[in-house]
């Protein structure tokens, strides 16, 4: 059975997302906005605050916002409207919304509700409020743009070309997947799984770079392709798919290693993930190395 795909945005989706990016100590050397920002923006809140966030956020890793946001009212999904919806749903509101997406249910969702409000709250006021409107305008122009590619019959397509990658095979039970652009967690494509639906949030370059310097997504391809053991991936994922523990029997290093490697190659577009509901590989995809001395060649001559 096919899937459909909806683009979706709203300021509420970037506002956890940047939160996301933020907490998630794992993926900070992964970002383009890196330890930096990181350290830019902790300074703004207290530490018992930044405790709390991390504690909360810990709670919340397994139970994910994306179905609330996507079943509130369009017009409520500016940030403070979204948590005065969300505050105001009852117990039983908050049970089917997470029931109807199959989504796993903690017994304390009612009190988890309240602390994740509160934290989000907390966020917006310190840091997300005051970021630059170009971006969320930017990203608005995106979902529009990128809606005005579906046709009915290419949804798999827009969403591997959304994704730069991203393959993800139809099932019996997959209907509807939700893509959201998202500019904070660049270049980190992260994705949802319900029997029924996908959430997917994908990287999104909406600022332009500053004036002489070469655009984020020429910078990923150049860094991917500069690494040896990178190249050696490629070579093996050269007209054949393999999967993680194949990659890494193959290369000879650490599942760690591999990992980080992997994730240069998804954000540079190189490696086609191909998603099905029991496992996951990969594959060359051609499409990245294609006009790349033109690319170069432009930026060079300016």
């Amino acid at each position: 059975m096919d899937y459909k795909v909806t683009v979706d945005f709203a300021p509420i989706y970037e506002c956890i997302s940047s939160l996301n990016a933020f907490i998630g100590k794992q993926n900070h050397n992964a970002m383009d906005a890196g330890i930096s920002w990181i350290r830019e923006v902790q300074i703004r809140f207290a530490p018992v605050m930044l405790q709390k966030m991390k504690e909360v956020m810990k709670l919340t890793d397994n139970f994910s916002l994306s179905p609330y946001i996507w079943s509130c009212p369009e017009e409520e999904r500016t940030v403070k409207r979204f948590l005065n919806w969300f505050e105001a749903l009852s117990p039983g509101e908050l049970y089917e919304i997470a029931g109807r997406f199959g989504q796993t249910v903690p017994s304390n969702l009612a009190e988890l509700r309240s602390s994740a409000a509160e934290v989000i709250r907390a966020w917006d006021t310190g840091y997300f409020s005051s970021i630059d409107p170009a971006i969320m305008e930017g990203l608005q122009q995106e979902a529009g743009a990128r809606a005005a590619l579906l046709t009915g019959t290419n949804d798999m397509e827009v969403y591997e070309a959304a994704t730069a990658g991203m393959r993800l095979y139809p099932s019996e039970t997959l209907k509807q997947v939700i893509i959201t652009p998202q500019y904070h967690a660049r270049p980190l494509v992260t994705s949802t799984l319900f029997d029924e639906f996908v959430f997917t949030s994908y990287s999104c370059d909406v600022l332009p770079p500053e004036d002489g310097r070469p655009a984020p997504a020429l910078l990923r391809l150049t860094r991917a392709l500069s690494d040896e053991t990178r190249l050696y991936i490629l070579r093996l994922l050269t007209g054949r798919q393999l999967n993680f523990t194949e990659i890494v029997k193959e290369v000879g290093l650490s599942k760690s290693t591999i990992h980080y490697h992997l994730i240069a190659l998804r954000a540079a577009g190189l490696v086609i993930v191909h998603t099905t509901s029991k496992n996951t590989s990969y594959s060359l995809r051609l499409e990245a190395l294609n006009g790349l001395p033109g690319r170069i060649g432009e930026y060079l001559e300016g």
